[in-house]
């Protein structure tokens, strides 16, 4: 349960978001980040948003708010991204891993505008639902969500006549569109997935190194012959491979120079595992086989990402039907993120103790979650000593 004067404990965030808001907007906005990071309820909808405030108005204004009222995501996307430049400062020098990925929100409605059946690795089937395709920034222990585009199934765009587009056009779109920090070098980090001509060239535009994972049956020419990677590693020689240990995980490792059709020259690194081969691609041809396994690591960070916006703030738990609303929910759960990433680390830079207990996402929920019940304990006070009677608090609370 809040209270509307919650919103202190991420007031200063939060502010620099009001130019993209009228006055009743803003409040709807602040009302909606802080009911995705408190609200109990395992769907974070609308309705159980709303039900979590004080005195909170009819939820109405909370729908109209992710429907149809008249701001611009664009520009929300544009503010959080300047805010994280004013917040999150990289050095200068530095490299920063931009990653590709996209995530799949399983849905049970079927007149939800833009669902469509997904397939989805982990079950190994396809399901319905909303498919994302989004980038993330890293940068040291700087990092943040870039981008978010719904990928809209063939059928669903020719039925409402829109422009189709696949999964490798809204990444090589978000890739041309991404602006590194000032000073800072790039390199794109993508699955097996994703690896394409189109954003290798996309990298390469921009004049980017990329790492990635090859499946395989990805063909190679090395030395005259033609083969794919797993005829390659199974003919290299045992005296090539070289122990190495990347993130406390001992590895077995041999680079070479390979020419891949469409890509060209790349450098491939065989990983020999319990499970077998693993392969990973890189444009660097300098890098040490340390460094593209250590490049393409950074790629978990994203998996990360989206397990802690499904469990903490509900990026899939919305329950409209527009697909405005939808994608509304999705840009501020993305913000409510960013905004609690910031947060994390004034609350680090500004407290020994209390920033050794913040390791992870859920960590500053708990926290916060924690002041919003101490500004409802000071609000039942302040009720009590004007002698508000008891009936009356019990209908503020919705008990």
């Amino acid at each position: 349960m809040l209270v509307p004067s919650s919103t202190d404990v991420m007031e200063g965030l939060l502010e620099q978001f009001r130019p993209c808001f009228s006055r009743p907007q803003f409040r709807n906005f602040t009302t909606y980040i802080l009911g995705l990071v408190d609200c109990e309820d395992k769907r974070k909808n609308v309705e159980a948003i709303n039900r979590c405030f004080v005195e909170a108005r009819d939820q109405s204004a909370l729908n109209r708010f992710l429907t149809a009222s008249p701001w611009s995501l664009q520009s929300l996307e544009i503010r959080r991204l300047a805010v994280v430049r004013d917040n999150l400062p990289v050095p200068k020098g530095s490299t920063g891993f931009l990653i590709l990925d996209d995530t799949l929100n399983e849905k049970t409605g079927l007149h939800m505008e833009g669902a469509g059946y997904h397939y989805d690795s982990a079950q190994g089937r396809s399901v319905w639902g909303h498919n994302l395709v989004t980038t993330h920034h890293v940068n040291g222990d700087a990092e943040y969500p870039v981008r978010l585009t719904p990928y809209l199934k063939r059928e669903t765009c020719s039925r409402k006549e829109w422009v189709f587009k696949t999964k490798i056009q809204l990444a090589c779109e978000q890739v041309e569109a991404f602006t590194p920090p000032a000073g800072t070098r790039t390199v794109v980090v993508f699955d097996s997935w994703y690896f394409c001509r189109q954003i290798v060239e996309a990298a390469r535009a921009r004049r980017w190194e990329w790492v990635t994972q090859a499946e395989s049956n990805r063909i190679v020419h090395h030395e005259g012959r033609r083969m794919n990677v797993t005829q390659l590693a199974q003919g290299l020689p045992e005296k090539g491979f070289r122990k190495a240990t990347i993130g406390g995980e001992a590895l077995t490792l041999q680079g070479l120079e390979v020419w891949m059709p469409k890509i060209g020259a790349v450098k491939l690194v065989v990983s020999r595992e319990e499970d077998g081969f693993h392969f990973y691609v890189t444009n660097r041809l300098d890098w040490s086989d340390r460094q593209v396994l250590k490049a393409y690591r950074v790629r978990h960070t994203i998996d990360l990402f989206y397990r802690d916006v499904k469990q903490n703030l509900g990026l899939g738990e919305y329950q409209v039907r527009k697909g405005r609303g939808a994608i509304t929910h999705w840009h501020l759960v993305f913000t409510a993120y960013t905004i609690l990433t910031l947060l994390r680390r004034l609350l680090r830079n500004g407290s020994g103790h209390l920033g050794r207990c913040l390791n992870t996402l859920g960590d500053v929920c708990r926290w916060v979650k924690n002041q919003c019940f101490r500004r409802l304990v000071e609000w039942l006070y302040r009720k009590f000593r004007r002698r508000t009677k008891p009936e009356t608090i019990y209908r503020k609370l919705k008990i």
